[in-house]
């Protein structure tokens, strides 16, 4: 019976893409699985967004920023599909300065809005918060795991550099809606 939910071609371990197999043990496939498990973990924030919580920053809600991430997520993952299988990534949109650029604009507004950092903190406060924390965790694996593929691929480097930032708008999103939450930052005791 035929299905769009599989096509049993890569039974074998391997996966095909144009006229290239690759093994499923490919670099490859760990970088686009680490994009697509924090575009995955993203939808599960922006499910568990009450009304309340859905604050604006920049003229977008919280929803529309993490919408904007899952989009870009999207994009990288076309190019680093395309790089690793020996695809020119010229033909697929890319990372560009303007989106690093919306992201560092979103953090600068909540820095100044939320209360400074003086020592690490705990994770977690209000769901939602500990959801966006995850996030961030899930971010720094994927960004490592893209640079170690980046390291025998070209990724572009404005690619590279939306990883970077892309942590630091989840801890600023997650910081910013424990605090509307009005929830206490937990500092380590013994750190």
């Amino acid at each position: 019976m035929k299905t769009t939910f599989y096509t049993g071609r890569g039974d074998g371990g391997k996966s095909l893409y144009g006229n290239k197999r690759l093994s499923k043990s490919s670099l490859l496939f760990d970088a686009l699985g680490d994009l697509d498990e924090l575009n995955t973990w993203i939808g599960v924030c922006r499910s568990a967004i009450k009304p309340k919580e859905d604050f604006k920053i920049k003229k977008l809600t919280l929803d529309e920023i993490l919408v904007f991430v899952e989009e870009s997520l999207f994009m990288l993952q076309a190019e680093v599909a395309a790089v690793g299988f020996g695809y020119s990534a010229k033909d697929f949109k890319k990372i560009d300065g303007e989106k690093t650029a919306f992201m560092e604009s979103v953090i600068v507004e909540i820095d100044v809005k939320i209360p400074p950092i003086h020592s690490f903190i705990i994770p977690g406060g209000s769901p939602l918060g500990a959801k966006l924390d995850f996030a961030r965790v899930l971010a720094r694996r994927m960004e490592r795991t893209v640079v170690k593929f980046s390291e025998r691929e070209k990724v572009s480097p404005e690619s590279l550099k939306f990883l970077n930032r892309l942590s630091s708008l989840f801890f600023a999103l997650a910081r910013h809606v424990n605090h509307e939450a009005g929830v206490k930052e937990t500092n380590p005791k013994y750190a």
